[in-house]
């Protein structure tokens, strides 16, 4: 309700402000009379980003997932039921405020959130304030790029992109030139852990004690750009109940390039150890770290990579291809349990001892879009993607040595449609 009082207190602020609306604003956009070198001293904006994700699963085990996350695929799992169902979730409403100083510094504070919380609750996605070098706040993670994502209409993404938002406090600047950007920032340390789905070694989440460090260098022009950034932090889990830490690192390449009809091409490849929190398919796991059979947590190697390609048949038609892959890899692991019986295996709850574990993301998508009308877009596509697990070890003085996989296919679409 208090929610409901607030969206009606924004949309009442033109009868109480002089202020003028525009043909290209979002859903309510408020100047003030006042101006800096020429521009409104004070600008506020409230949009919304509406979208239907309606989805049909073929199969593959991914029906309690609204998005098409290789990861969540039970490799063990039988269930290839169909399922049909759409929702609004994804839903986003912000709120943008720009206040030019009168040095002419701009000051611009951003809060957004959608539905996608639980049960069509609401979720914070950003809120930051923003100067001309400083952002402090909780926006995307300064380790991916920001500006860059495929044109899909299931919003997982590639197994290994990197799309976390944080709580940060980032720096950037231009050496005086505006082609060259460069980024640092200090960020909150994600630890969204969870009891392990394929894999449940003897480890507990611990209080993280060290921020992460993120550096990047981006390259713009008028055609895209180039980055590159490096992530360094500090993870701490519990063995066996006592505390434990390892250093994580990892480094992302990643660029766009736009030609002058808008077809586009992207791609981000990204690897290290330790970062598997920022991964899209394995994040939240607690996938970062692992017990080793020498009584240590080693940090998990990963790497992966995706680069997608959008064509436009014409101002309005236009389809999108998207290819992408995850790997990680637990070494000499101290014991890691199945989560589900193997077929024709003579032990029933599978204890691997001293053994070793990989697992494989393959992400695949086509698409055709359509938009009737300037912010409006219709959508349908075709997800398809694979999960691959590779073990071995000794389980009761007996030697198991095996993979399992499984491929997952759903059928996306719905609508974008900006205000």
């Amino acid at each position: 309700m208090k929610i409901n009082y607030f969206l009606l207190f924004l949309l009442a602020i033109p009868l109480f402000i002089n202020a003028q609306t525009y043909e290209n604003d979002r859903l309510l956009t408020v100047r003030s009379k006042d101006s800096v070198n020429e521009k409104p001293r004070m600008k506020g904006a409230l949009g919304v980003n509406m979208k239907l994700n309606g989805y049909f699963d073929v199969y593959g085990g991914l029906q309690n997932s609204e998005t098409f996350n290789i990861g969540q695929i039970p490799v063990f799992g039988t269930d290839d039921s169909s399922i049909f169902k759409m929702d609004l979730h994804q839903t986003q409403i912000f709120i943008q405020g720009d206040f030019i100083q009168k040095n002419g510094e701009n000051i611009k504070a951003v809060v957004e959130f959608d539905f996608w919380g639980g049960s069509g609750h609401m979720r914070l996605r950003k809120a930051y304030v923003e100067t001309n070098h400083w952002q402090i706040g909780q926006n995307w993670n300064n380790f991916g790029d920001e500006a860059i994502w495929p044109n899909v209409m299931e919003w997982e993404g590639p197994p290994s992109g990197v799309w976390a938002r944080t709580p940060h406090i980032k720096y950037f600047g231009n050496f005086k030139n505006e082609n060259w950007i460069y980024e640092a920032s200090l960020e909150a340390p994600v630890i969204d852990y969870i009891a392990l789905g394929d894999i449940e070694p003897l480890v507990e989440e611990d209080n993280q004690v060290a921020p992460d460090l993120t550096t990047a260098l981006k390259y713009k022009r008028d055609w895209g750009h180039l980055r590159f950034s490096s992530v360094l932090r500090n993870v701490r889990y519990k063995l066996d109940g006592e505390t434990n830490d390892f250093l994580g690192f990892g480094f992302t390449f990643s660029g766009i390039y736009v030609t002058e009809n808008k077809n586009n091409f992207q791609f981000q490849l990204v690897g290290g150890k330790g970062i598997n929190a920022y991964l899209t398919s394995i994040a939240g796991l607690g996938y970062d770290g692992y017990p080793t059979s020498n009584g240590d947590i080693n940090s998990t190697p990963s790497y992966g990579g995706w680069a997608s390609y959008e064509y436009f048949f014409t101002p309005k038609f236009h389809s999108n291809i998207v290819f992408g892959f995850t790997e990680y890899f637990f070494d000499n692991m101290e014991r890691f349990i199945l989560s589900e019986e193997l077929p024709n295996d003579p032990i029933d709850d599978t204890l691997i001892l001293n053994g070793d574990y990989s697992g494989e993301h393959y992400y695949g998508i086509f698409n055709l879009m359509y938009e009737p009308f300037e912010r409006m877009t219709l959508g349908l596509e075709l997800d398809y993607g694979v999960k691959k697990i590779d073990f071995s070890g000794f389980a009761n003085n007996t030697f198991i040595d095996d993979s399992k996989n499984r491929d997952a296919m759903r059928i996306s679409f719905g609508f974008m449609f900006y205000l």
